[in-house]
C-alpha cells in the first residue's frame, strides 16, 4: 500500500512542477510600441504578464501586449533578471 501512495504522491508533485514551470513560460509576449497610425503595433522586446511593478521599455517608449492588429495597450512589465 505504501508504493503505491509514494506513486500517486509523486506523479501528483511532477506535475504540479511541470505546471508552475508552463505558466511562468506562457507569461512572456512580445511587447510593442506605437509608431505611427501606418505602423500602431511595432514589435519590440520580450516582455512579462507578471506585474512586478517595473514598466517595460525600450528607450523612453513604453512597450504594451497587442489586442489586435491595431491595438496594443495592456500594460507589460520588465522581465527580472534570473
Amino acid at each position: 500500500m505504501a508504493p503505491l501512495a509514494v506513486m500517486i504522491l509523486g506523479g501528483a508533485g511532477a506535475f504540479v512542477t511541470t505546471s508552475m514551470s508552463s505558466t511562468k513560460t506562457l507569461a512572456n509576449v512580445t511587447g510593442y510600441r506605437y509608431v505611427s497610425q501606418q505602423d500602431p503595433c511595432h514589435a519590440d522586446i520580450q516582455c512579462t504578464t507578471d506585474n512586478n511593478g517595473v514598466i517595460c521599455t525600450s528607450g523612453s517608449s513604453q512597450l504594451f501586449q497587442k489586442v489586435n492588429e491595431n491595438n496594443c495597450d495592456l500594460p507589460l512589465y520588465k522581465i527580472p533578471n534570473p
